[in-house]
C-alpha cells in the first residue's frame, strides 16, 4: 500500500492544541468580549423591558460599525444571553441570527425563520406574504417572543429593496392591543440603508442605534491573546508575533482579519515543522490573506458570480490596465466557464451579477469617460490586486479552500 499521507498528518506535531483551530473559526462566539462590554450592557437595559414583559414591548435597534468590530459576535452573545435569562424566568423567548448575505432574499429569510420551528415546511409553494402570516400565527399559538437579528441587512436592502424591514416592523400593526411577537436588531457596515426607509420605518431605529468603533492595536492583542490561550499549545506564539498581528489589522480596527492572520501564521509553522509561530510566518500570511475576500463572502457567491469574479481579474490582469469593458468581460467570462463547465449566462444576466458584485463590495464600477467610443460601464476591482484574487479564486474553486 501506498503511503497514507492522512496518517502521517494525524501525527504530525502541530502548534495547535487539539481542536483547537475552531476557536480561530469565524462562527466561534468567545467566552468573553474583551472591549465590548459597554455595548453588551446597553443591549441589556435596551431588552430589560422585553424580559419583564416579552408579550407587551418590542425593541428595535440597528448596530452599525466597519467589517471585523465584533457586530455579529456581540449580537450572538447577547443572543445566548438572552435566551439564557429568558429560560431562568420560564419565558418563551426564542433568539435567531440569520446573515443576508447568504439568505438572499426576503423569502428566504423568513423561510429560515420559519424552519427554528417547523423543519417539516417545504422549501417551495409560498409567497412571502404567506410565510410571515404563518409566523405570525406560531408565535400566537405558542405564545412565544421573537429576537430576530438580521446580519448584513444592508446587503439585502441594496438588491431586493426594503420590504422585508418594513413587514417585519409592521408585524402586528394591523390589529388593536395585540401582543408583541417579535423584536428586531439589524446590522449594517454603514447607516446609508437607511435613507431607502420611509419615515415611519426609520423612526422605529432612529432610538436605539449602536456604532462599533475600530479596535485599535492594542485592543487586538487582547482579543489575540485570549484566541492564542484557547486554540494554541503553551509557548507556541511569541508576544512580537502577536504585536505584529495587530500592528497589521489596526489599519483597519479588524479583529477578524487579525484573527485569520494568527489563524494562518499557525498554518505555516506546521507545514514547516516549527515550534513556534514566528513573526515570518505571519508575514506569509499577510502575502495571502485579503481583507476584502473572506471566505464567508466566497461561500455566499454562487457558482456564477465565482467565475465572473474570476474573469475579471484574469481579464484586468491580462489587459494590465485599471479598468476593462463589459464587452472585455465578456468575452474572458466565455472562456473561464467553458474552463469549469459552467453554462455562460446571457448578457443582462451578466450585467445583474456584475450590480451584485458591486453589492458585496468586491468590484467597482463607472462609465467611461474619454478614450472610449460612445458610453460604457468599466469595471475594476478598488482594494485587491487582480493576481492575488486569480490566485484566492483558482484555489478556492478547484480545492474549496479558501487560503
Amino acid at each position: 500500500m501506498s503511503t497514507n499521507f492522512l496518517e502521517e498528518e494525524l501525527h504530525r506535531k502541530s502548534v495547535f492544541r487539539p481542536k483547537g483551530e475552531r476557536y480561530l473559526d469565524i462562527e466561534y462566539v468567545p467566552q468573553t468580549m474583551p472591549h465590548r462590554e459597554e455595548h453588551l450592557r446597553q443591549l441589556a437595559r435596551i431588552f430589560k423591558s422585553v424580559i419583564e414583559s416579552p408579550s407587551n414591548t418590542s425593541q428595535k435597534v440597528l448596530i452599525h460599525g466597519n467589517t471585523g468590530t465584533g457586530k455579529t459576535a456581540v449580537t450572538k452573545y447577547f443572543g445566548a444571553m438572552i435566551e439564557d435569562s429568558a429560560r431562568k424566568r420560564s419565558l418563551r423567548i426564542d433568539y435567531k441570527h440569520i446573515n443576508c448575505r447568504s439568505k438572499k432574499t426576503e423569502y428566504l429569510v423568513l423561510l429560515t425563520i420559519l424552519r427554528h420551528y417547523d423543519k417539516n415546511i417545504p422549501k417551495r409553494g409560498f409567497s412571502p406574504s404567506e410565510l410571515l402570516h404563518m409566523l405570525i400565527d406560531i408565535l400566537e399559538a405558542e405564545d412565544r417572543h421573537l429576537v430576530l437579528t438580521l446580519d448584513e441587512v444592508d446587503y439585502l436592502v441594496r438588491t431586493r429593496g426594503p420590504d422585508l424591514i418594513y413587514d417585519l416592523t409592521r408585524l402586528t400593526d394591523d390589529r388593536l392591543n395585540a401582543p408583541q411577537r417579535l423584536s428586531l436588531i439589524t446590522i449594517v457596515r454603514d447607516t446609508t440603508f437607511l435613507n431607502v426607509l420611509d419615515s415611519s420605518t426609520l423612526s422605529t431605529f432612529q432610538k436605539n442605534v449602536m456604532k462599533l468603533e475600530k479596535y485599535t492595536a492594542s485592543q487586538l492583542e487582547d482579543i489575540l491573546n485570549l484566541r492564542v490561550q484557547y486554540a494554541f499549545r503553551d509557548n507556541t506564539v511569541p508576544k512580537d508575533t502577536i504585536s505584529l498581528i495587530a500592528d497589521i489589522a489596526s489599519d483597519m480596527g479588524d479583529a477578524r482579519y487579525a484573527i485569520e492572520l494568527l489563524w494562518k501564521a499557525g498554518k505555516y509553522a506546521d507545514s514547516n515543522n516549527a515550534e513556534r509561530v514566528y513573526p515570518e510566518f505571519v508575514r506569509l500570511a499577510k502575502s495571502e490573506i485579503h481583507p476584502e475576500i473572506r471566505k464567508e463572502i466566497l461561500d455566499a457567491l454562487s457558482d456564477s458570480q465565482r467565475v465572473l469574479l474570476l474573469s475579471i481579474a484574469r481579464q484586468l490582469i491580462n489587459k494590465k490596465s485599471a479598468y476593462i469593458t463589459i464587452g472585455e468581460l465578456e468575452e474572458m467570462y466565455q472562456i473561464v466557464s467553458e474552463e469549469y463547465s459552467i453554462k455562460p449566462r446571457a448578457h443582462t444576466q451578466v450585467w445583474t451579477q456584475i450590480q451584485e458584485l458591486e453589492h458585496h463590495g468586491i468590484i467597482s464600477t463607472k462609465i467611461s469617460g474619454q478614450g472610449y467610443r460612445g458610453k460604457t460601464t468599466l469595471i475594476g476591482l478598488p482594494e485587491i490586486p487582480a493576481e492575488q484574487l486569480e490566485r484566492i479564486l483558482t484555489k478556492y474553486m478547484k480545492s474549496g479552500e479558501y487560503i
